[in-house]
């Protein structure tokens, strides 16, 4: 649900556009293929939305404040870091240590493209990266 909430924020309130919707609320689409991982019973894939889950979803809890509006997505970055705890336990109690190796690797070839086009698309609108992290969300014109 947090998910969509912050979803349907970028692309009504701050009408972001799909794209920088994607750049900018990075925790959504990780949080849909664990998800699908999920519903699908693939550890693999859980695993594997774990890694950006991780960099994007626990790493939030640091990146923004405790206060006013950002408590609202720090609230979705302790869900995901929760759910991110749920399927270490997973791994550890079935030693599914082949299932981690793969989803780590999977997750890894995710992120890693993503965050060089996620740079590049800050880089060429870094009016952008400096309102989300501003805590003053109106949108640049």
């Amino acid at each position: 649900m947090a998910a969509l909430n912050s979803t349907f924020f970028f692309l009504t309130a701050l009408k972001s556009g799909i794209v920088g919707c994607l750049m900018m609320n990075t925790c959504a689409p990780s949080i849909a293929l664990f998800v699908i991982g999920y519903l699908l019973g693939s550890p693999v894939v859980m695993v594997a939305a774990s890694v950006p889950m991780l960099r994007y979803g626990t790493g939030g809890l640091f990146a923004f404040g405790w206060d006013g509006y950002s408590l609202i997505p720090q609230i979705g970055h302790l869900l995901v870091t929760l759910a991110i705890v749920y399927v270490m336990l997973y791994i550890v109690r079935h030693k599914a240590w082949k299932t981690l190796g793969r989803g780590l690797a999977l997750g890894l070839a995710i992120l890693i493209p993503f965050i060089v086009l996620q740079t590049w698309w800050f880089n060429a609108h870094s009016e952008m990266l400096k309102m989300l992290f501003s805590r003053d969300w109106s949108f640049p014109s």
